[in-house]
């Protein structure tokens, strides 16, 4: 199997030279793989091609191509992966900074589960074994945590690391189909990563997360800019607008809502018109009646395609009990709030609806992360 790894740089002349020499180092521990590397550099000013080419000419398996300039990170990952599929001949392509973030050691794992039948392997920072820099500051790790968390749930992505960029793709039944030329990008940026995940989930591919160990730079900074996370949510929002029907959260929020028929009559009746209880109470009491109901639904419309490979049928019921229990805790603070603050019933009304609303996010989070999760990491 030949496996091409795709390298863009931009005066990375510092760093390449390593880079390549390590990887160097690792396709030699793996010779059942034919190896080859395709630098693509946007025209650097500080030589990093003149670099590129001088290791070229003692190693046949390294191959540069040089843009006209910096076009982006997106147009330059599209031509390594043309050129190593047309030109030669590769299985799969590995997508891999030239940075010095990429652990070139990490390969293998990536290189393995391709071997055992994977399309998609996907090198996470987020699952055991896996790991970011120590000297990350806390607003970074959350930058990171959260984006991919956000492309989790609004892409349904089954991966824990969506803004990995070290991925492989099977090169046969899939790359025809990718996304792979300027018209079909949505994006120049770093972005583009969640297009080609999307689009390689929507083909059926065996998506399959294996552990790795991002590095730090030396003079690490993050690369990230507020245009990369803006670009990010424009591009999320244009692929799940594009596939809206198919979104599992609408599901989700047709069966809450007949729950939410449900609590509300325990609540009007109970806690507004009879009085019979306070208000928090009835609304904690039609939450208990909603949320059998909305198991049962969910389980056999929202989620039916993830139950056989989920917890056992108790289980389940049980964290479902436990996330929705969560849920009306929301619920009843907004409102025991609103009851300390005034007992007008119009701001009452006003403060269950928002609780309802702030409940069923985290009703929906927990449903996908804890009820009925997925699983992709490589056995």
């Amino acid at each position: 199997m030949h496996i091409a790894v795709i390298i863009p740089t931009y005066n990375e002349a510092g760093a390449i030279a390593k880079v390549l020499t390590k990887l160097g180092e690792v396709f030699g521990t793996m010779p059942e793989f034919r190896w080859s590397v395709v630098v693509v550099d946007g025209n650097s000013p500080d030589g990093t091609a003149d670099t590129v080419r001088e290791l070229a000419t003692r190693h046949a398996n390294i191959h540069l191509l040089v843009e006209p300039g910096k076009r982006g990170i997106a147009p330059a990952y599209c031509a390594g992966i043309a050129y190593a599929i047309r030109e030669l001949g590769a299985d799969a392509f590995v997508e891999f900074d030239g940075d010095g973030q990429h652990d070139p050691r990490d390969l293998c794992g990536l290189a393995r589960a391709f071997a055992l039948g994977a399309d998609y392997v996907v090198g996470s920072r987020y699952i055991p074994g896996g790991g970011i820099p120590a000297g990350w500051g806390l607003h970074r790790k959350l930058l990171s945590r959260l984006g991919s968390l956000y492309g989790q749930l609004v892409l349904e992505l089954p991966v824990h690391d969506v803004t990995s960029g070290f991925k492989l793709t099977r090169v046969a039944g899939f790359a025809e189909r990718l996304p792979l030329t300027p018209d079909a990008l949505l994006t120049n940026h770093y972005a583009y990563k969640i297009q080609l995940m999307h689009a390689m989930v929507a083909l059926g591919a065996r998506v399959v997360e294996v552990p790795i160990t991002f590095l730090a730079r030396s003079h690490d900074t993050s690369k990230s800019t507020w245009r990369d996370i803006i670009e990010s949510l424009r591009v999320t929002t244009i692929l799940r607008l594009s596939t809206l029907r198919q979104w599992r959260l609408l599901r989700v929020a047709a069966i809450g809502g007949t729950g939410f028929v449900l609590q509300s009559v325990f609540f009007e009746l109970l806690g507004i018109q009879w009085a019979a209880v306070s208000p928090s109470t009835a609304a904690v009491v039609g939450g208990e009646a909603a949320i059998l109901s909305n198991f049962f639904l969910n389980s056999r419309f929202s989620f039916r395609d993830r139950v056989l490979r989920a917890a056992p049928l108790s289980t389940r019921l049980l964290r479902f009990h436990l996330v929705s229990s969560g849920s009306i805790f929301i619920q009843w603070l907004t409102l025991f709030l609103a009851q300390q603050a005034t007992g007008d019933a119009y701001l009452l009304r006003g403060a269950f609806v928002l609780g309802v609303a702030l409940g069923f996010g985290v009703n929906y989070a927990g449903y996908y992360f804890y009820v009925w999760r997925a699983h992709t990491h490589a056995d």
